[in-house]
């Protein structure tokens, strides 16, 4: 049996206890400060860090200026002076949390230098290279690849958002998909050369011999990417030995500007174009727009283009002693393809092998012969420029370019988002391919493949509800002449009021 002092100090411990608890409850249900502190660790502050882009060139680069631009509005970015271009690396002085569309220019001083790996020498350097790059917000590091294959592919978005050559650059033009497309069309006639290489560039320290046979295990792909890559800078300087790296740079985004490794330029435009592809001919026969027939037409100028390549990049591997060093990764630059395979099936939806030649459809179609609203021959409607090209529909990617008719002081251009304009002097009609019921491709005689193209608004353009039309007349992918006038009708062959004609033949 308990003291009465036990029982007191019972008793005092069971109200003291009562007490706390109350007060407890009364402090959790108020939601004291104090309370919330003890029990709820500090926030964690997040201070957003300035973007490092890792800069990654195949050969090293001496004293070279490296510019960033916002792609959206031309604004500079980051404009920084660089020694080499071996590990580097450039910070950026403000935080990027948008994901848009930036652009990396890469140029050369009077005082720049290239270090040729053919020759082990460097060499002076006179060029300006670009890369357009979408900026992953979510790592604070990011590579960037300027290479001829960036380079080619930013040529080839300024002509998928609508740019001529000739014409003054805005590379705010191009959007996301411009960049996918080109991407898509630059890597599929390369076989993906240079694209997101992660080799270090080449450099007295580090040359091509530095594979291993362990290499070859753990970094196979990379070892035949690497020597395939510079395949194409061996083809070149054995036909043009004098400033391999920047003149081919040059020619393979000139020549890829079509999309395209053919040959051949833009319709009008003047450069001078140095190539090693063989000039394949043209797709001329609407009836042959398909997979089998046009990758038979370009055959010759593929294998001859891929056995050559074929050969440059052995002789690059045994420059190295690479069938004695690394038997192996020599069997697997022998074994490798360098150029798509003939296609087995055929289709009416993919028309392009992987490598050199040309796989543009033909101007024209053979398969069917319904009119559009009424008009005078077969017709087919909804015709749009190559940006989101319909492959049910004809194309219009032999067009683009620039046409001069000198008589009459006309200029025609025919642009690959689907803008089309006339104009002479301060007359300026303009019209834009964008599936309209009214931008439409009559047949006007199909055993000659001559084709009237039409452009006009939806909507008719005044009170007497016409249309204000640029019609295009075309033979073979040849524009013969350009008028603008007006017509009541949505397909018409023979515009009813003409205000201005030009010809272009």
């Amino acid at each position: 049996m308990p003291s009465l002092r036990t029982k007191q100090r019972l008793n005092q411990f069971l109200c003291l206890g009562v007490s706390t608890l109350l007060i407890s409850t009364a402090l959790v249900g108020c939601g004291s400060g104090e309370s919330e502190a003890k029990n709820d660790p500090a926030p964690i502050v997040t201070v957003p860090k300035p973007k490092n882009f890792d800069i990654k060139v195949p050969v090293e680069m001496r004293d070279v200026v490296v510019k960033l631009y916002d792609n959206f509005d031309n604004t500079l970015v980051l404009e920084q002076q660089a020694s080499t271009t071996s590990n580097l690396t450039v910070t950026l002085p403000s935080v990027l949390n948008t994901k848009r569309l930036y652009r990396i220019e890469l140029s050369t001083k009077p005082s720049s230098l290239v270090f040729d790996f053919l020759s082990g020498l460097y060499k002076p350097l006179n060029i300006t290279q670009h890369a357009l790059i979408e900026v992953d917000t979510s790592n604070l590091t990011q590579p960037i690849f300027i290479n001829p294959s960036s380079e080619a592919i930013y040529q080839r978005a300024l002509i998928r958002s609508g740019h001529l050559p000739n014409e003054t650059v805005d590379p705010t033009q191009i959007s996301e998909l411009h960049l996918s497309l080109a991407t898509q069309d630059v890597n599929t006639a390369l076989l993906r050369a240079f694209h997101r290489n992660d080799f270090p560039n080449l450099n007295t320290s580090n040359q091509l011999n530095v594979f291993t046979q362990q290499d070859i295990v753990s970094r196979l792909a990379l070892y035949i990417n690497t020597y395939f890559s510079f395949g194409y800078i061996q083809q070149w300087a054995n036909v043009y030995p004098t400033n391999s790296y920047d003149e081919f740079t040059k020619n393979i985004a000139l020549d890829l500007k079509d999309g395209y490794l053919d040959s051949k330029l833009i319709r009008g435009d003047n450069s001078v174009l140095k190539t090693l592809v063989v000039t394949p001919p043209d797709n001329v026969d609407p009836a042959k727009n398909n997979l089998i027939d046009i990758a038979k037409n370009q055959e010759n100028t593929r294998n001859l283009f891929a056995s050559s390549l074929k050969q440059a990049v052995l002789k690059l591997a045994n420059n190295y002693q690479q069938a004695t060093v690394n038997p192996d990764g020599y069997r697997q630059l022998e074994d490798k393809l360098y150029a798509g395979e003939e296609p087995r099936f055929n289709s009416s939806q993919v028309f392009r092998v992987s490598g050199a030649g040309d796989y543009r459809r033909a101007v024209g179609f053979i398969d069917s012969t319904e009119t559009c609203n009424g008009s005078l021959f077969a017709c087919k409607q909804g015709i749009t420029g190559v940006n989101n090209l319909n492959p049910n529909l004809p194309s219009i990617e032999y067009l683009i370019g620039s046409y001069k008719d000198n008589t009459n002081n006309c200029t025609l251009n025919i642009r690959a988002n689907g803008a089309v304009e006339l104009i002479k002097g301060t007359q300026i009609y303009r019209s834009v391919l964008d599936a309209d019921s009214t931008d439409n491709l009559l047949q006007v005689n199909k055993t000659t493949r001559e084709y009237i193209l039409n452009s006009s608004s939806t909507e008719p353009n005044n009170v007497s509800l016409e249309y204000a039309f640029l019609q295009v007349k075309i033979k073979e992918n040849q524009v013969q002449s350009a008028s603008y006038g007006l017509d009541v009708r949505k397909a018409p062959d023979q515009l009813s009021k003409t205000q201005l004609e030009c010809k272009f033949i």
